[in-house]
């Protein structure tokens, strides 16, 4: 949405007219909003309050201060200091314009009594101990300071502004919006808790420690490089986490069904290599051509898909590319990590004062 500020432009009227209508133009070229009461007869309590309504409206405070002092309230302070005390009680920024010399205007445009002189002076003063002030000696001079600490008002202290009525969104619209917020929030969780739990449905299915049996065939002969080799079949066990952990690596970035299906085969044969030789009748031989059936790699590629932890990338490739490719979902790829990232162990010291409490936890335990 379009945004307008509006800037209230404080100042004595009569001795900076042309300079006030210099700050009105170049407020009014920024595309803003100018704002002030220096033709109101600010006289009573009814006027004082308009004027500080409008203050509080305002976005941004201009004040230009001259050669005079100008008209006072009841209480002898001067209307324009009274303007500015309000404005930086209600913590508006200030944009200060000072005349760089004003004992060098002429006689109309500067004050005539010592008494009114000496409180421009303490009011000059006091703004310039409040803020980094803009000086200033001719109208099309003050135009042109006025834009550049306008602008730069706006950029370092943004605040609420105004906008058109038919831009602001009506009731319904911003209902809709808080809705289609909650909505956001609530998807954003169910996001987060699927990253970490496995998709709805699969709590029948075979996972974690369930045991999977693999049949293979291999080949063994005697010791050295010259006997026969014999065929054999047996099968093992392995759980479906040991399964997962071993590929899911793989899938990082992505692998296509020929890799995944070789590291499926390099699980196997790293099984197969640990426990054959554990075997009383293949103790000490050379073992060799392990072979796995197809159907069961198959069946683990369909199964930890079915659990939710890879998925067919989507990635988009060449026409002439026909594989498919496998990679870990948000939920693969959290368990892969549980499964695989290594825990931390304490270090020799925090060992040996585990140790020492340990056994100051049995002595107390035998007393």
């Amino acid at each position: 949405m379009e945004k307008r500020y509006q800037v209230f432009i404080s100042s004595t009227f009569a001795d900076l007219k042309d300079e006030r209508q210099a700050v009105l133009r170049a407020v009014l070229e920024l595309d803003q909003m100018p704002a002030g009461m220096e033709l109101f007869p600010a006289a009573d309590d009814s006027a004082w309050q308009l004027i500080k309504d409008v203050i509080d409206a305002s976005d941004y405070y201009v004040v230009i201060i001259g050669g005079r002092y100008g008209s006072l309230d009841e209480t002898g302070l001067g209307y324009t200091e009274k303007e500015y005390e309000y404005a930086t009680s209600a913590k508006k920024p200030v944009i200060p314009l000072l005349h760089e010399k004003p004992d060098n205007l002429p006689r109309d445009k500067t004050e005539t009594e010592e008494a009114t002189w000496k409180k421009l002076q303490a009011f000059r003063a006091k703004v310039e101990k409040r803020h980094t002030c803009v000086y200033w000696k001719t109208a099309e001079e003050l135009k042109a300071k006025v834009i550049v600490g306008l602008t730069a008002a706006m950029k370092r202290h943004p605040t609420v502004g105004w906008v058109r009525a038919d831009q602001v969104p009506a009731e319904a619209t911003i209902a809709e919006v808080l809705a289609l917020r909650n909505r956001v929030v609530q998807l954003e969780t169910e996001v987060a808790a699927a990253r970490v739990t496995p998709p709805v449905g699969t709590e029948a299915l075979a996972q974690g420690d369930d045991m999977f049996e693999i049949s293979m065939s291999f080949e063994a002969r005697p010791p050295g490089s010259f006997g026969e080799w014999t065929g054999f079949t047996t099968h093992f066990r392995l759980t479906w986490n040991e399964i997962f952990a071993a590929v899911a690596p793989t899938m990082i970035g992505e692998a296509s069904d020929s890799d995944l299906t070789r590291a499926l085969v390099g699980c196997f044969n790293k099984r197969a290599r640990d426990v054959l030789p554990t075997y009383e009748d293949l103790k000490g031989r050379q073992l060799g051509n392990f072979g796995f059936r197809d159907d069961q790699i198959e069946t683990c590629i369909v199964q930890i898909r079915a659990l939710g932890l890879i998925s067919e990338s989507v990635r988009q490739r060449s026409v002439k590319d026909t594989k498919t490719y496998w990679s870990l979902t948000p939920y693969g790829d959290y368990l892969m990590t549980q499964l695989r990232a290594i825990r931390r162990t304490p270090t020799e010291p925090a060992k040996r004062q585990w140790d020492a409490t340990e056994r100051s936890s049995d002595g107390d335990r035998e007393t």
